[in-house]
């Protein structure tokens, strides 16, 4: 039977990761490994977890000073046995037959290296209250595509394609990707993927009732603060650029088309984050100085002087 490796990447949860190993005990499909990398707790997971491991070879315990989650599931990928890779995070639960319903996809469609299913996410006590978007709001926001190369990296360009707990992945092309990048700030999951993508990978999704991810939603979900959500997404767009230049996948002619709509996705979330900052606080001005060259920067202050002026006068 093949072997699925489950990263899960932990830190202080030691109140809901029972949940998220029990999720694993009572799947369908068995033979599977759960490499959890404890990521410098200073709660309880650590006794937890090693009364999981103790009972049950297929529970391996790793601890790491804190380092990040991109860090700790690098760790995991190393460690990882399977031919197939779920990464589940720790607060996270899969359906009952998540994993065998996606291997049985995988074995009828060998091209596929990258299967997702539908997620739903909940609040932390209420279980059978589900939405589809993180805001609650009830906004299903998932690309559903089944594509490779130019189109599924056009999709990718505007926005993530899927929660980190959703896809099985094929081992062989996370081991393409390098792992996740250790320097991002809040786009760790986007840059897997598009790295994924560059290097060819097939996406697909999968419609199945029992197959889906159920995402908990809880005090100590990590808090984005939108700035610094923003200076992230503009550092990774220039990684981006890099990628899309070093691919073997894409013709000439993709990657122009690929690398003016980059720049383009770049400049109006530039232009974006200039004219929500105040232009007179010197430390806005440095941040957003940092995130572009002179010339960029310039254009866009006086811009935004502009408007700034303009808005004022309207009023």
């Amino acid at each position: 039977m093949t072997l699925v490796s489950v990263i899960i990447p932990s830190f202080n949860y030691g109140f809901v990761i029972e949940e998220t190993l029990n999720s694993l005990l009572n799947q369908s499909y068995a033979n599977w490994e759960a490499i959890i990398i404890d990521d410098g707790s200073t709660d309880n997971s650590r006794e937890i977890i090693k009364k999981y491991a103790a009972s049950d070879k297929r529970f391996k315990y790793i601890f790491q000073e804190n380092k990040g989650v991109s860090t700790a599931r690098n760790v995991g990928i190393k460690e990882a046995q399977g031919s197939f890779i779920q990464f589940l995070d720790a607060d996270d639960l899969i359906s009952a037959d998540k994993l065998a319903i996606q291997l049985s996809f995988f074995a009828e469609h060998p091209e596929v290296d990258i299967c997702y299913t539908d997620h739903v996410y909940f609040e932390d006590g209420k279980p059978d209250i589900l939405y589809p978007d993180y805001e609650m709001e009830c906004k299903d926001w998932m690309p559903r595509l089944c594509d490779k190369g130019f189109n599924i990296l056009d999709t990718l360009l505007y926005s993530n394609i899927a929660v980190m707990s959703s896809p099985l992945v094929r081992k062989k092309i996370v081991e393409l990707t390098g792992g996740f990048p250790e320097f991002s700030n809040h786009t760790e999951d986007w840059e897997f993927w598009f790295r994924c993508a560059v290097n060819g990978a097939h996406f697909c999704y999968l419609k199945h009732a029992d197959a889906k991810t159920i995402i908990r939603i809880h005090r100590h979900s990590v808090s984005k603060d939108l700035r610094i959500m923003r200076e992230g997404e503009i550092r990774f767009r220039d990684r981006i650029s890099d990628y899309i230049c070093k691919s073997l996948y894409l013709s000439t002619d993709e990657k122009q088309k690929l690398l003016a709509k980059n720049r383009d996705r770049k400049r109006k979330l530039y232009k974006l984050m200039m004219y929500d900052i105040s232009l007179i606080d010197v430390r806005d001005l440095r941040r957003m100085a940092r995130v572009s060259d002179s010339k960029i920067f310039f254009s866009f202050y006086f811009k935004a002087l502009n408007y700034k002026r303009k808005a004022l006068f309207k009023k």
